[in-house]
């Protein structure tokens, strides 16, 4: 990984009331209950010997975000003890050591969604991480670092927004990305989300509708070729249960006969 631009030993260490410190986003995690009895034991009797890491919220509140030192902080709000050393970082500072602490926290124990650790995975390769190292630390093959690097390369926020809430899976977004262009995606991920939709059915659709020869007619027809798949999703996932073959046989009987543009939008032309 990359060093951080300033030394943590740059930083001040102050005197920080406990009651103004709250988690980073995304870093709390459990606690060991007999490992945090000792840890509680060992601050009341010689109080905190390494300080924890935070910095200032940005929302002028005057409180702190905790990136390192969980443990240490809870212990210290058990205790009653109103104020703890801590390390203030800046932002830039705060952004790479929250990093390595999802990487300490939550790939030491392999329990995580499969998008956190690809996400993990691409930040790392971001960071300047060589292939083969970030294999060894997630315990994947390099063949599967760069299948996800190639596969997030150029995402969008828009798309990490939806991995990340779920709105579409790491395999889904693995078939959108194989069969479409990275100016269209954000329609397409937009008409699957909330969709009960199998990722082999969406891989069948994207070949049943020759998506690539419709990508070919150009961008003028980009409403067309939408139109067209919402249609064909949801017609898809309002279908009886039954195998792809029956379902794709429907599918074509009730196909329509045309895509026309009605004022700033497009509609399916049934039969």
């Amino acid at each position: 990984m990359t060093k951080p631009t300033r030394d943590h030993q740059s930083f001040p260490v102050l005197d920080v009331p406990v009651a103004r410190i709250r988690p980073e986003d995304g870093l709390g995690r459990k606690r060991d209950r007999d490992g945090h009895r000792e840890l509680q034991r060992s601050i009341e009797q010689f109080g905190v010997l390494t300080p924890i890491t935070v910095r200032s919220a940005p929302d002028g509140s005057g409180d702190y975000l905790l990136i390192k030192g969980q443990g240490r902080t809870l212990a210290c709000r058990l205790l009653g003890v109103e104020t703890i050393p801590a390390m203030v970082v800046d932002d830039t500072y705060a952004e790479t050591e929250k990093v390595q602490q999802f990487l300490v926290e939550n790939v030491a124990r392999l329990k995580m969604r499969p998008v956190d650790r690809a996400l993990l995975i691409q930040r790392a390769r971001q960071d300047g991480e060589e292939t083969s190292a970030i294999a060894r630390r997630f315990g994947v093959s390099p063949s599967t670092v760069r299948r996800l690097l190639a596969q997030l390369d150029g995402v969008t926020s828009r798309e990490v927004e939806a991995l990340e809430a779920g709105d579409v899976s790491l395999a889904m977004h693995a078939v959108i990305a194989r069969h479409v262009d990275h100016a269209e995606r954000q329609a397409v991920l937009e008409v699957i989300s909330g969709l009960k939709l199998k990722t082999k059915e969406v891989e069948a659709l994207f070949v049943a509708l020759g998506w690539q020869e419709l990508t070919e007619l150009g961008r003028k027809q980009f409403g067309h070729r939408i139109a067209l798949f919402q249609w064909a999703c949801n017609a898809l996932a309002d279908l009886p249960a039954g195998t792809l073959k029956e379902r794709f046989r429907q599918l074509a009987m009730d196909f329509p006969t045309a895509v026309r543009k009605q004022g700033d939008s497009y509609e399916v032309v049934a039969r």
